[in-house]
């Protein structure tokens, strides 16, 4: 089983393909290192794919108090490390958000280009406004067998399957979830992006018509205030079009790819 210490903390991580460039994968709360096997299956023949299960989750366990979103970095880095990688894309779903935004504005150098998918990660405007309370409840309440936020309301009925296997892989985290956006917020770590003047890092945000927890609109707030970005809204998925509509999702993964290598 691979892992690299950071921390005091083994990180689990899965190395795919070999081709460059490296794309890492960063999950969100609702998952870890599996949840991206129909990105593996679709970019480790052309490309090298990383994934990982963030520090507290899964095979990277360690006690709450470990659970420091301040040193998401140091573990990345230290998985490139491992891996010979120099610069790599990050594709960052949700809590993932808070990895591959502080790689972009702190370690610009490592960073090829940026997909945010679902999260504002450290970038914040006056002008997107969320009520960051009421998230944190959401998301620090139990799943049911096969619901969560963190897809849409009709997504188990459209995908049983889909649905229930969401919440297998959720399963293997065994973590408590209030413990996660307490941790965010009590890390201070956003950014205003109008200190952002020289940012120059390729940056996509993704997101869909039915994400509960960051709304289109205020998603949509932050992109265009963020130096270069882009916005792509997918339609009809809730917070995880990754999982709930991979093609959708592969294919702006892949234009996205194409713009920076």
């Amino acid at each position: 089983m691979p892992t690299v210490i950071s921390h005091d903390t083994p990180i689990y991580y899965e190395v795919f393909g070999a081709s460059e460039p490296t794309l890492i994968f960063a999950h969100g709360m609702g998952g870890n290192a599996a949840s991206w096997y129909n990105q593996v299956a679709a970019f480790s023949h052309n490309h090298r794919v990383i994934t990982f299960d963030h520090r507290y989750f899964a095979r990277s366990s360690c006690p709450e108090a470990a659970f420091n979103p301040a040193w998401f970095t140091d573990d990345v880095i230290a998985i490139m490390d491992a891996c010979d990688v120099e610069r790599a894309i990050f594709i960052c779903q949700s809590m993932g958000g808070w990895t591959g935004s502080q790689m972009a504005v702190h370690h610009p150098t490592r960073t090829m280009g940026l997909l945010m998918s679902h999260t504002p990660g450290v970038f914040e405007h006056s002008s997107a406004v969320r009520d960051m309370t009421q998230v944190s409840q959401t998301v620090s309440r139990p799943f049911t067998e096969i619901g969560s936020p963190a897809l849409a309301a009709d997504y188990p009925e459209k995908n049983r399957a889909g649905a229930l296997l969401y919440a297998q892989i959720s399963r293997f985290n065994g973590i408590d979830p209030s413990v996660i956006p307490r941790a965010i917020g009590a890390a201070n770590l956003g950014v205003n992006i109008e200190t952002l003047t020289d940012y120059s890092i390729p940056t996509r945000f993704v997101t869909a018509d039915h994400d509960i927890l960051f709304p289109p609109d205020f998603i949509q707030a932050i992109a265009e205030h963020l130096p270069g970005a882009e916005f792509v809204n997918l339609g009809d998925a809730g917070h995880s079009s990754y999982f709930e509509s991979p093609e959708r999702f592969n294919e702006t993964l892949h234009s996205f790819i194409q713009t920076i290598s």
